[in-house]
């Protein structure tokens, strides 16, 4: 194949100026090559490799690979300025396909979600040289971005300017601008937008175009660092729909009555599921610190209760001016138990499954490598909140004064001030005629009903004798008690196995605001209304001691010894007590029931469990992380009385994930980049359009020296002070072999012809 054959005068100096066409064996189809006698210089390699090389800014490389194998001095040849070939416009255009390609790769990554786990992948223990090392490839992500952006701009430009009628002076430099925001404030963006254009449409696609580049290279780079790192959070990992044997209707009952409890209740068995049950566990756990209770100490905030087949937390806070955090009532709250066990109930399931994905390694879910799981059912529990007041009432007036108590119907409003309006209450003669006789030497509980208080929020109201001790005298408390269902947040975590937490759920609706980590009230929860025939079967009797709940309760903190207790922290004792075995009792509804239904694909007659298609349901069912399905299988008649819940399963460890406004937004700003430049690269095809040429300022700068000089840019020579200079529009012409920068029209230039060599 020929080839343009330079024939060097040897005699003459290097780099000397060609001066005759005929020294030139013209062949289109390839570049020149020097050749020197029986001494070759070596063929200069082929166009599309110095394209290549040009299009990926790695001109030096080509150069010094020239010299390498050539064993000669380069210089500098004639060119095409803009070549018209397919295969060349896609080399040129090879430039975005690593960071487009990257930026879609991340993007749907992303997009899809993809979890990783407790660790990146790789050696243990070196998350933070990971993440580093992610952090750098994400820099030079943007480095790449930037340069793909400056090319597609370039080529847009220098078709304009070369081929077409022009463009103002300012946007021959928008290629090596755009990287800087000052860019759209500066005098070259607003000279090229005032400038004259042939016509409105191509004035406004350059504008967009510049505008569109400069914040795609100001927020592809932030955008690329803040998704190619995974991060580390929750993820949603799975869970299931299943059925409790309790109708809807009587799961959330808000009236409380006798009759659900057996008869048997009445006295202390050890019976879990009496409204009594665990009382043990508040005498152990939490009520022997008050007698220790300092100023501005601290008593526990968590009690733990065992369950049928998970151990609750029970949340506590009092009234008290001993404690640093005070409010206007005593509060108590815990789980149902029937919800905490279905919760550690599905838990379990849901750890067998990914142990087993991890055994058998076939299965696509990462689950078993996790810092944490966990599992989360929205539902409502009991909340309780109790004040008392002192009515100091006497042995003569018993019988006959009425009785004070505070109406805790508007909590809302008085939770902080503690205003709670004051209401006498009329109570019975039963109850009258039993304090009246009260026995100096023990304590006394008595329960009545609220519906003389107005608004009949309360639920509950409580008569508290006391005996006299060593330093004081007998004091008759009465105190409100007013039970709410409130919507929380139920769960367990893999770490810290069957034990169940919960939070009430922080909503402008449910909650006010900044009363959340104080369990406050709302007005909003839904009264419960608890009946006193019920509430007596919170206070048996213990025939082992001749005593009740209540007074082992009150023992516990240290009450036998009134010497130890101001008056006001009595009040506060009994709130704390009233409280915590009121919300026991509550939790403790439908303690035999539980979860009802089948596993899907199950294999009963099998000794060893097996992973069916329940297995599958528990999982996302849809990508790698996500919602599960239903695990249990339960007919449609079954499920008319029983109760739907949902447990969430959630894994902690990193992930690539949509979560987050700026995921998304640095999601959207990858893929608009990639579309942009993948369509500018297809055109570049389609039209076989490419060139190298003015990439840089150096060859811009070589460009205007080469031509001749113009009044258009008269003054300027230290500096340009004006956008008037940018408004002016400017062309890259052909004058004979030579390409120059022009001003306006002149007899001898002509346009810029494709594949032609110009000098």
């Amino acid at each position: 194949m020929s080839r343009y054959v330079k024939l060097v005068n040897l005699n003459s100096a290097p780099g000397a100026p060609l001066r005759r066409k005929n020294d030139w064996i013209i062949n289109d189809s390839s570049e020149p090559s020097l050749q020197r006698g029986g001494n070759s210089y070596n063929a200069v390699p082929r166009a599309s490799f110095r394209r290549l090389c040009r299009s990926l800014g790695l001109g030096l490389f080509y150069e010094s690979w020239r010299k390498f194998f050539g064993s000669l001095e380069v210089y500098e040849t004639r060119k095409v300025a803009i070549r018209e070939d397919r295969w060349i416009a896609a080399l040129t255009g090879s430039i975005h396909v690593l960071p487009a390609s990257v930026a879609i790769s991340i993007a749907l990554l992303n997009s899809f979600g993809y979890y990783i786990g407790e660790e990146l992948a790789g050696a243990q223990g070196q998350d933070d040289e990971k993440l580093a090392g992610l952090q750098l490839a994400a820099k030079l992500h943007e480095l790449t971005i930037q340069a793909s952006i400056a090319a597609m701009l370039l080529q847009y430009i220098r078709h304009e300017i070369a081929l077409r009628d022009g463009l103002p002076f300012g946007a021959l430099f928008a290629g090596h601008l755009f990287k800087d925001v000052s860019f759209l404030w500066s005098s070259e963006f607003w000279g090229t937008a005032n400038g004259t254009f042939t016509s409105t449409q191509r004035k406004w696609k350059l504008i967009i175009l510049l505008v569109v580049c400069t914040l795609l290279g100001l927020t592809a780079g932030p955008a690329s660092a803040n998704i190619l790192k995974p991060r580390r959070g929750d993820w949603p990992a799975g869970g299931t729909d299943f059925w409790l044997d309790v109708s809807s209707a009587d799961l959330w009952s808000r009236n409380v009555v006798g009759p659900e409890v057996p008869s048997s209740c009445l006295y202390d068995t050890t019976e879990k599921s009496c409204p009594h049950g665990d009382w043990q566990t508040l005498a152990q756990s939490y009520f022997p610190y008050w007698s220790h209770l300092e100023k501005k100490g601290y008593l526990p905030d968590t009690i733990r209760i065992p369950g049928f087949k998970s151990i609750r937390e029970l949340y506590p806070q009092i009234r008290s001016g001993s404690q640093q955090y005070s409010q206007a009532f005593t509060v108590a709250t815990t789980q149902y138990s029937i919800i905490a066990d279905s919760i550690a109930e599905t838990g379990r399931l849901w750890a067998w499954v990914v142990a087993a994905a991890w055994i058998s390694k076939g299965q696509p879910w990462r689950f078993w490598s996790h810092q944490e799981a966990t599992y989360t059912v929205a539902a409502h529990q009991p909340i309780v909140h109790t004040r008392c007041i002192n009515n100091n009432l006497t042995a003569t007036n018993t019988s006959e004064s009425p009785v004070t108590y505070y109406d805790l119907t508007d909590l809302t409003t008085f939770q902080r001030t503690g205003d709670f309006p004051l209401k006498t209450l009329n109570v019975n003669r039963a109850i009258r005629a039993e304090l009246a006789g009260f026995a100096n030497t023990s304590l006394l509980l008595d329960w009545t009903t609220t519906s003389q208080l107005s608004s009949g929020a309360s639920a509950l109201a409580a008569i508290v004798a006391i005996p006299p001790g060593t330093q004081t005298e007998r004091a008759i408390y009465s105190c409100t008690v007013d039970a709410r269902l409130a919507p929380a947040k139920i769960q367990s975590t893999r770490n810290v196995y069957k034990v169940v937490t919960s939070h009430l759920v922080p909503s402008s609706t449910w909650m006010p605001a900044g009363t959340e980590a104080t369990y406050g009230g709302s007005n909003a929860w839904p009264s419960m209304s608890i009946e006193p025939d019920w509430a007596r079967y919170l206070n048996p009797q213990i025939a082992s001691s001749n005593s009740t709940v209540f007074g082992k309760l009150a023992a516990a903190a240290g009450l036998q010894d009134m010497g130890s207790f101001s008056g006001s922290d009595t009040g506060y004792l009994i709130e704390s007590i009233l409280a915590t075995m009121i919300v026991n009792g509550l939790s403790r509804r439908h303690y035999k029931h539980g979860i009802i239904g089948e596993l899907r694909g199950w294999d009963f007659d099998s000794d060893a469990p097996t992973c069916g298609s329940w297995c599958k349901q528990m999982m996302p069912q849809h990508g790698s992380m996500g919602s599960g399905g239903s695990v249990y299988t339960l007919d449609k008649a079954s499920q008319q009385n029983a109760t739907k819940l949902t447990m969430h399963a959630v894994s902690t460890g990193y992930a690539y994930s949509p979560k987050g406004f700026t995921t998304v937004l640095s999601i959207a700003v990858l893929l608009i980049y990639s579309l942009i430049v993948l369509i500018h690269w297809g055109y570049m095809i389609w039209a076989k359009e490419s060139s190298n040429s003015w990439d840089s300022s150096s060859e811009i700068a070589a460009l205007a020296f080469n031509s001749r000089r113009t009044d258009a840019l008269r003054n300027t020579g230290a500096g340009v002070e004006t956008s008037r200079i940018f408004k002016q529009k400017v062309r890259i012409v052909s004058v004979g072999e030579q390409v120059e920068l022009s001003f306006g029209e002149r007899p001898d230039q002509e346009r810029i012809s494709l594949n032609a060599w110009y000098s």
